[in-house]
């Protein structure tokens, strides 16, 4: 076990995929159980609804001892063997029945007031997709006229605003769907078989929460464990697998597993759903503030306030905040940002004009550099990077390549980039490197050479 993660920062990771719009949920029959409590019928786990179904077929069951490292795929295969030698022509037959009688059986519904209860938690969720193990048909309630049930025969897909349920082991509405036998399950590993394919790739591109689920399954396992492989490069989205496990007596803190998973302990679902779903309405009520006020900066920033121009110009501080703002809102930012900036330099550069204000240099480069040090070159819009470099390489013009004074040159200019020009990251250097030899920018290529070299 590693060390401890707080619940906190749990419900932060999976707000954040919620507010990216990737949050997706793995439900296995522990969450059904929970649904339906002790109403009649009772849900039933696996084991128990092999059973119920043997039993309806008068089918001896194995012992204890006979069950001993005996997979419920496995267990499943041989009651329905058993099934076969009592009177049915053949296995398949067996299976067809075995399949129908588990389709009748997981008719279970919860009652009108567990439907509103857990409605308004998914309302809240509002999870991009769901993939259930369960053959039941709870959480088509629960979401009735907001899902789209799928069998393993559909694709994984829904329209707008409808969260598509994909029962990934079938569904008791076509009992020739259901995989529950050893046999079912090696058609799940053929090559290129889309549930297994699909399953770790929707993982791999998402958050995802486990409700009900030990992860015992073998084939979802696989997927999981294909997931964390597929690509191993650092993930530009929310990306998480949180699975959370039932225990009577749960962990204050949730911690990663030896697969890496995040496990959170609980001891009730509803009330575990419901502390999640309230820290998810104020983390919003936040963010939405946090949006406001970036609306609000950004109408300053199109009606290029002079007020703001100068403080930027002046002031360190208000360049690395509307950066750190540029980094959390890139989409919304970037474009009125690349026209505020280019007012700011565009000001500062016709200053320089002015009888002996070198010092304006300084000020048009510092500019330019917080930015070059700041950014990260992998989320830098290309535009940006283009007027950036453009703007670097015109102030240069005004800088001694030595830390000297030079008469016709800056002297406070060259000072600031000599003491700030091992500050760009290396990515960015090599960028910006290479573009000035494209471009034949002779004077910015000779100075960015140098500290290429040096590196």
């Amino acid at each position: 076990m590693d060390a401890v993660i707080s619940k906190e920062i749990v419900y932060e990771r999976l707000f954040n995929s919620f507010n990216y719009g990737n949050l997706g949920m793995f439900i296995g029959a522990g969450f059904s159980k929970a649904v339906i409590g002790d109403d009649s019928p009772q849900a039933l786990g696996w084991f128990d609804l092999i059973k119920e179904v043997s039993e309806k077929f008068g089918i001896e069951f194995p012992s204890n001892e006979e069950l001993i490292g005996v997979s419920f795929p496995e267990l499943a295969t041989i009651i329905c063997k058993r099934l076969a030698l009592k009177g049915c022509n053949d296995y398949e037959e067996a299976k067809g029945l075995f399949k129908k009688e588990i389709c009748n059986l997981t008719n279970w519904l919860p009652s009108e007031q567990k439907t509103a209860e857990y409605r308004e938690i998914f309302d809240i969720l509002n999870p991009a997709w769901i993939v259930t193990t369960n053959y039941d048909l709870v959480l088509e309630t629960i979401l009735t006229g907001k899902c789209k049930s799928l069998s393993p025969m559909n694709y994984l897909s829904a329209p707008k605003n409808i969260i598509p349920i994909y029962h990934l082991h079938g569904t008791r509405l076509d009992y020739e769907s259901i995989i529950v036998t050893q046999d079912d399950y090696i058609t799940l590993f053929r090559p290129n078989e889309y549930r297994q394919s699909k399953l770790a790739m929707t993982i791999r591109e998402s958050t995802t929460l486990i409700l009900g689920s030990a992860l015992g399954d073998m084939n979802v396992l696989t997927s999981v464990d294909w997931s964390k492989n597929i690509y191993t490069e650092k993930n530009e989205y929310p990306y998480e697998i949180v699975q959370v496990l039932w225990t009577s007596d749960p962990q204050e803190d949730a911690y990663r597993d030896e697969n890496g998973n995040i496990i959170l302990e609980i001891s009730d679902m509803e009330l575990f759903l419901n502390d999640l779903t309230k820290y998810i309405i104020n983390r919003q009520k936040e963010y939405d503030q946090e949006l406001k006020q970036l609306f609000a900066t950004k109408a300053r920033l199109e009606e290029e306030n002079e007020e703001l121009v100068q403080s930027f110009i002046e002031n360190e501080s208000v360049r690395l905040e509307l950066l750190d703002l540029l980094s959390k809102f890139e989409h919304s930012m970037i474009s009125p940002y690349i026209q505020f900036l280019t007012v700011c330099i565009d000001k500062v550069w016709d200053m320089t004009n002015n009888y002996g204000a070198f010092e304006m240099y300084d000020k048009y480069l510092n500019i330019i550099m917080d930015i070059l040090v700041q950014y990260e070159y992998p989320k830098m819009a290309p535009r940006l990077f283009q007027l950036t470099v453009n703007s670097l390489s015109r102030v240069l013009n005004y800088v001694s390549n030595r830390n000297e004074r030079v008469k016709g040159n800056s002297y406070s200019a060259t000072k600031t980039w000599h003491n700030r020009k091992y500050e760009i990251p290396d990515d960015m250097l090599i960028q910006i490197y290479h573009y000035s030899k494209q471009k034949d920018l002779i004077n910015l290529e000779t100075m960015i050479e140098d500290l290429v070299h040096e590196k």
